[in-house]
């Protein structure tokens, strides 16, 4: 028999505010949470638009459903993930663009975009084990990777 959750939105609600809550204090900014939401947008929109689609099944799976809805907004099937960046440059240039367009570009973050990408990354053990994020680090690039299995 399969367990069910209570289908209860004050606790999807309190949920996601503790979770954001915890990102933006290790960001630096706990009260800067509206703009620590774009941030998490940012880096997992171009996680996602990286690796395989049966992957991000994976990493949506685990996320509160608040933070599901996020991940998955504007998201369009493809056998073959939308981005391709190879380096760490690269893929922080994606996620400062996705910033932009979600209109977070001139906060003056005290840590580095890398910074903020592993620290984003590294959050989700929050919603997931270890190996579920070592899965998802091995779908990047072999720079991305070495840097982001130091840092997570």
């Amino acid at each position: 028999m399969m367990a069910t959750r209570d289908l209860n939105f004050e606790t999807f609600s309190q949920d996601a505010h503790e979770y954001i809550n915890y990102l933006a204090q290790e960001l630096g900014h706990p009260q800067e949470k509206s703009r620590v939401l774009k941030i998490w947008r940012a880096v997992m929109h171009t996680v996602r638009d990286r690796i395989h689609f049966g992957e991000s099944l994976q990493v949506i799976d685990p996320l509160n459903t608040i933070f599901k809805g996020i991940y998955v907004e504007n998201w369009k099937f493809s056998e073959k993930p939308p981005l391709d960046y190879e380096t760490l440059e690269e893929m922080k240039d994606e996620v400062k663009k996705l910033q932009k367009f979600y209109g977070e570009d001139n906060f003056p973050w005290e840590k580095s975009t890398e910074e903020i990408i592993s620290i984003t990354l590294n959050s989700l053990q929050k919603f997931m084990d270890h190996n579920q994020l070592d899965h998802i680090i091995g779908q990047m690039p072999k720079e991305i990777k070495t840097y982001l299995t130091e840092k997570v």
